[in-house]
């Protein structure tokens, strides 16, 4: 609602019509004229800028603890505590009475600084050198399809892995098509060229590495040298969901029924650690095997057979 003159030292009010009266005002043009000096300007740039050691150090433990907070994912409702226990564990500090940092100036300092800051430090780490692109598709909590995009580079003697985009896949980005047309945006944005893009890895989806239409296609189009890898996660997968095929049915049934016994009485996991406790065992939990990845199934396995002398003695 008001403007200050930096020049006269007064404020306004924020109107069209006053701003240009004052300004044609000889009290104004007279300031202007003294103003206009470089010791002042300096003085005022020095003084708006905030270049005094004592408001730096402020600016700098905001932008570390707004760094802190990215990098350990914490919550932003944390902020507003850790602020307040500073003011109080270090009562003779200037900075840490002087500090202001709120969860909402967190978020913003972390999407508009920090955020620029790491972006432009990547883009420097990879201009003009070959990447190797890495994709997966997951679903969020909120039921929304996401395309996780990372690349892996050389810099200096280190071989590094970034995270370069994560997009929202909609119902027109669900194709080959449109998934690349998701990977090739956020190589623009990197400046990153297709032709740069010498190694592909994804699961073994069709529309991921499919000899036909799939991204790895598109790819091979901007560069035919392109070395294409299916997931080795995806593919030990399938290893093991063949390796588990020739086992009898009744081993995986057995694991099921054990994990389902358990798991809805709390009457039976009470008797399970009170033997766990006469057999001087270590008390421990059955863990649920799971449906759809077989890989996880070897630990619910050497669970149940760290288990087995007191399952053996709970069964009788």
């Amino acid at each position: 609602m008001y403007a200050k003159c930096s020049a006269c030292v007064v404020n306004l009010k924020a109107k069209y019509s006053d701003l240009i009266k004052h300004a044609n005002s000889n009290k104004h043009k007279n300031a202007v004229k003294k103003f206009k000096s470089s010791k002042q300007v300096d003085l005022m740039l020095k003084h708006n800028l905030g270049k005094d050691q004592e408001h730096m150090d402020v600016v700098c433990a905001n932008l570390r603890s707004a760094l802190l907070v990215a990098e350990h994912n914490l919550s932003f409702n944390v902020i507003d505590h850790n602020t307040k226990i500073n003011k109080v564990n270090f009562k003779d500090s200037k900075v840490a009475e002087s500090l202001q940092l709120g969860r909402t100036k967190c978020t913003m300092i972390i999407q508009n600084v920090l955020a620029d800051v790491i972006t432009n430090q990547l883009k420097q780490q990879i201009k003009d050198k070959k990447v190797s692109v890495l994709l997966d598709e997951a679903t969020d909590a909120s039921n929304k399809k996401l395309l996780c995009i990372l690349i892996k580079f050389i810099h200096g003697n280190e071989i590094k892995t970034q995270v370069l985009g994560l997009k929202e896949v909609d119902c027109d980005h669900g194709t080959a098509k449109g998934l690349y047309a998701l990977l090739k945006q956020s190589l623009t944005e990197f400046n990153i060229e297709a032709k740069n893009v010498v190694g592909y890895c994804a699961d073994n989806a069709s529309v991921m590495v499919g000899s036909k239409e799939s991204v790895k296609q598109y790819l091979l189009n901007s560069n035919p040298h392109l070395m294409s890898n299916g997931c080795i996660c995806h593919t030990i997968h399938l290893v093991a969901v063949s390796a588990a095929a020739c086992l009898p049915e009744i081993l995986e049934n057995l694991l099921q029924n054990i994990s389902t016994h358990f798991s809805r009485s709390p009457k039976r996991q009470s008797v399970l650690e009170t033997f766990q406790g006469y057999m001087r065992n270590d008390k421990l939990k059955i863990l649920k095997p799971s449906a759809t990845r077989w890989l996880a199934l070897s630990k619910f396995v050497d669970r149940i057979l760290e288990m087995w002398d007191v399952l053996t003695n709970c069964s009788d």
